[in-house]
């Protein structure tokens, strides 16, 4: 799967939207924390660090927005370092939580 430049900005702008309605971040702030995430994690150098892939824009499109912004707040916001069973733990606990309060 190829991403062209558009389908990109297009789903960058979802992010940055999931961002604002999931974890109540501004819009400029959501572009920022999204554009510091994948600094990070589209650097070969900082993935070796951290023994993890480098992603690209098709693990992007594949986690869709709903959970690259969780990722992105994750790592970014809560500053976790990169840790696999680590995100889906929160992330579990985070669905949890959400169901909690819907009852």
């Amino acid at each position: 799967m190829s991403l062209d430049d558009e389908d990109a900005i297009w789903l960058f702008e979802r992010i940055v939207r999931e961002l604002g309605k999931r974890f109540d971040h501004a819009e400029a702030e959501a572009v920022d924390l999204v554009n510091r995430y994948c600094q990070k994690f589209t650097d070969p150098d900082f993935c070796r660090a951290y023994d993890v892939p480098v992603q690209t824009m098709e693990f992007f499109a594949r986690e869709e927005s709903l959970a690259m912004a969780d990722r992105v707040h994750f790592y970014v916001v809560l500053g976790n370092e990169p840790n696999e069973s680590a995100f889906v733990e929160w992330e579990k606990r985070l669905e949890r939580e959400k169901k909690r309060l819907l009852e």
